[in-house]
C-alpha cells in the first residue's frame, strides 16, 4: 500500500507543484487577454450604432494627435526658455490623468466588461487574477490613443530635453527616465478605473448598490460641470494672462499630487530640480502601489461578495405596509407604497437627487455671479417647479406593478393622491427650507415672506399639473428594478410633449400671483409681496384639488388603456 501511495504521490509530483484543476500563471494571463478580445469583437456584432460611433471618435482622435503634434512643434521650437512647453506637459498628464478617472466610471454606469464577480465560481485568488485583468484593461482604443499620445509627447520632451535641458547630467537623467515615467503614468490612467469598479463591485453587490453608485456618480460628475462653469463665470471679462496664470497656478498645485507627478518628473529634471522630480516620482510610485493593492483588495472583496450575496439581506426588519401616521385605507396604502418607491427605487432616487444640486449651483450663481441676487431668487423658483414635475410620469414608472393596482379595485383617487402626499412629505420641508436660507445667504432677508407661501405655491401648482399629466401622457422609462441610467425617454415625442406641457403648465396659475409680486418688487411694498405669495399659495391648493379630481376621473376610464401602453413600452 506504501509503495502505491509513493507511486501516486511521484505521479503527482510529475504533473505539477499546483492543485489539479489550476493553470500556470501564463495561462491565465493569455486566456483573460482572449476572452478581453473575444468579448470587444462580439460588442460591435449587431451593434451598428456602436461600430460608427467607434469609427467617428477614432477619426477624432487621429485628428486631435495630428493636431497636438503641430502643437508640440510649436511649443518646442518657438518657446524660447521652455517654461510654456513644461507647463503644457503637466496640464496634459493631468487632464489625461482626470479623464482616466472620471469617463470609465460615469461612461458605463458603473460597468465592467471583465466584472471580478463572474470569476468567483473559478478557484482563483485576486494576486492571480490581477496581472491578466490589468494587460486586458489595455486592450481598447482610449489606451491605445493615450499610449500614441504618450510616444508623441515623449518624442518632443526628448528633443526638449536636448534643447532646454539645464545641463548634461539632467539631460541624461531626463532621457533615461522620459519613458519609465510616461508608461508609469498610463500605468496609473488604467489602474484608476479599475480599482474603482472592482470596489464597487465588492461594495455593492446587489444591482440596487450599483444603481445608487452610478447615481451619486452622476452627481458627482454634474457638480463638476457646476463647478467649472462658476470657476468660467468668475473668470468672465478677465484677461487672457490672468487667466493663463490661473491656470498656471491650478498645474502647479496638481503636479504635486497623483494626477499629475509621474508627467512631471522628466521636464523637473530638464530644469535640474531634482528634489522635486525625487519627490513626485515617489508620489506616483506610491500611488500606483498603493491602487494596485486597493486594486486586489477589492478583487478580494468582489470575488466574496459575489459568492455569499447580500448579507445584510435576511437581517433587514419589517416595516408596516402603511406608515404609522396614514390613515388605514386605500390612501394609507398608497402612501406606504409611494414611500418605499421614493427610499428603494433608484430611478425615484435619480429624479429628485440633483436637485439640492442646482439649488447650490444657483445660490452661488447668485452669490458670486454678475446677476447677483436674482440668479438665486430665480433658481429658487425652478426647484420650487421641478419638485412638482418628478410626478409626471408617475403612471408609466408603474410599469407591470400597475396590474396589482388594478386587480385590488384600488379607487383612483386615493391612489394618485396618497403619491402626490408622499412626494410632499419630502419636498415641502425642503422647500420651505430654502425659502427662508436662500434670501437670507443672498442678504434679502424681506423676499422670506414672500418666498415661502409663493414657493409652497408652486411646489403644489406643480404637483397639480404634474398627476395630470401622468394620466395623459406616459411615456417609456427604465423598467422597474434597472439602472436609471439606461433611461429611454429623452428621445420619444410623449416625453418632450409632457415636459414641455408641464413646464408652461405650473407657472400658469401663478400668473396672477407673480404679476402681484413684481408689482411689489418694482414699488417696495412688502404688502403686496405677502399678497402675491398668499395668491400663489391658494392657487396652488386650488390647482393639486383639481388635479387630483379631473386625473382620478381620466384614469377611472382609461386605466386598462394605460396599462397597457405603459406595459408595451417595457
Amino acid at each position: 500500500m506504501a509503495g502505491i501511495l509513493t507511486g501516486a504521490e511521484r505521479d503527482a509530483a510529475r504533473i505539477g507543484h499546483v492543485r489539479a484543476g489550476t493553470v500556470e500563471q501564463r495561462t491565465l494571463v493569455a486566456g483573460l487577454l482572449k476572452l478581453k478580445w473575444t468579448l470587444w469583437k462580439r460588442s460591435y456584432r449587431k451593434n451598428v450604432g456602436k461600430l460608427i460611433g467607434t469609427i467617428i471618435g477614432s477619426l477624432y482622435g487621429l485628428g486631435g494627435l495630428v493636431g497636438m503634434t503641430f502643437a508640440l512643434v510649436a511649443l518646442v521650437f518657438v518657446d524660447g526658455e521652455g517654461g510654456l512647453f513644461a507647463a503644457v506637459v503637466r496640464g496634459v498628464g493631468i487632464l489625461a490623468t482626470l479623464l482616466w478617472l472620471v469617463v470609465p466610471v460615469f461612461a458605463f454606469g458603473l460597468d465592467d466588461t471583465l466584472d471580478p464577480r463572474a470569476f468567483a465560481i473559478y478557484p482563483r485568488t485576486p494576486r492571480e487574477l490581477q496581472p491578466g485583468m490589468f494587460l486586458a484593461a489595455l486592450l481598447s482604443l482610449p489606451t491605445l490613443f493615450t499610449v500614441v499620445a504618450a510616444l508623441l509627447f515623449s518624442v518632443f520632451e526628448g528633443i526638449f530635453l536636448v534643447l532646454h535641458g539645464a545641463g548634461a547630467v539632467p539631460t541624461v537623467l531626463g532621457l533615461v527616465l522620459l519613458v519609465p515615467a510616461n508608461l508609469a503614468g498610463i500605468a496609473l490612467c488604467v489602474l484608476l478605473p479599475r480599482a474603482i469598479l472592482a470596489h464597487s463591485a465588492g461594495r455593492a453587490s446587489s444591482r440596487r448598490g450599483r444603481e445608487i453608485g452610478s447615481i451619486l456618480g452622476m452627481v458627482v460628475l454634474i457638480g463638476g460641470l457646476y463647478g467649472f462653469s462658476l470657476f468660467a463665470q468668475s473668470i468672465n471679462g478677465a484677461s487672457i494672462e490672468v487667466i493663463g496664470r490661473k491656470l498656471l497656478e491650478a498645474v502647479g498645485v496638481l503636479s504635486w499630487t497623483p494626477l499629475g507627478a509621474l508627467f512631471s518628473v522628466p521636464v523637473d529634471l530638464a530644469s535640474g530640480d531634482y528634489l522635486p522630480a525625487l519627490v513626485r516620482l515617489v508620489i506616483g510610485a506610491a500611488s500606483i502601489v498603493g491602487l494596485w493593492l486597493w486594486w486586489r483588495s477589492s478583487l478580494g472583496a468582489a470575488l466574496t461578495s459575489a459568492l455569499i450575496g447580500d448579507s445584510s439581506s435576511g437581517t433587514t426588519a419589517e416595516k408596516p405596509l402603511v406608515p404609522r401616521f396614514a390613515p388605514r385605507n386605500a390612501l394609507g396604502a398608497s402612501i406606504g407604497r409611494s414611500l418605499r418607491y421614493w427610499r428603494r427605487d433608484s430611478r425615484y432616487i435619480a429624479a429628485i437627487a440633483v436637485m439640492p444640486l442646482m439649488l447650490v449651483f444657483f445660490v452661488a450663481m447668485g452669490m458670486l455671479g454678475p446677476a447677483g441676487p436674482f440668479m438665486g431668487i430665480l433658481g429658487l423658483l425652478l426647484i420650487a417647479g421641478m419638485g412638482g414635475i418628478s410626478l409626471m410620469n408617475e403612471i408609466g414608472f408603474d410599469g407591470p406593478s400597475g396590474w396589482v393596482t388594478m386587480t385590488a379595485g384600488l379607487p383612483s383617487r386615493p391612489n394618485l393622491a396618497g403619491r402626490v402626499i408622499a412626494l410632499a412629505l419630502f419636498a415641502v420641508p425642503f422647500i420651505a427650507i430654502a425659502s427662508i436660507a436662500v434670501p437670507l445667504l443672498l442678504g434679502r432677508g424681506e423676499l422670506i415672506a414672500m418666498m415661502l407661501p409663493g414657493t409652497l405655491g408652486l411646489l403644489l401648482s406643480g404637483l397639480g399639473v404634474s398627476v395630470l399629466i401622468s394620466v395623459l401622457l406616459p411615456y417609456p422609462t427604465a423598467p422597474p428594478g434597472t439602472n436609471p441610467m439606461k433611461d429611454k425617454s429623452s428621445s420619444t415625442s410623449n416625453a418632450m410633449i409632457a415636459m414641455a406641457v408641464g413646464m408652461i403648465g405650473i407657472w400658469i396659475p401663478q400668473i396672477p400671483a407673480i404679476g402681484v409680486g413684481i408689482w411689489g418688487a418694482v414699488v417696495g411694498s412688502l404688502g403686496l409681496q405677502i399678497l402675491a405669495g398668499a395668491i400663489a399659495l391658494i392657487a396652488g391648493i386650488i390647482t393639486i384639488v383639481v388635479g387630483i379630481r379631473v386625473a382620478a376621473s381620466i384614469l377611472d376610464r382609461r386605466m386598462v388603456d394605460l396599462f397597457q401602453k405603459v406595459r408595451a413600452f417595457l
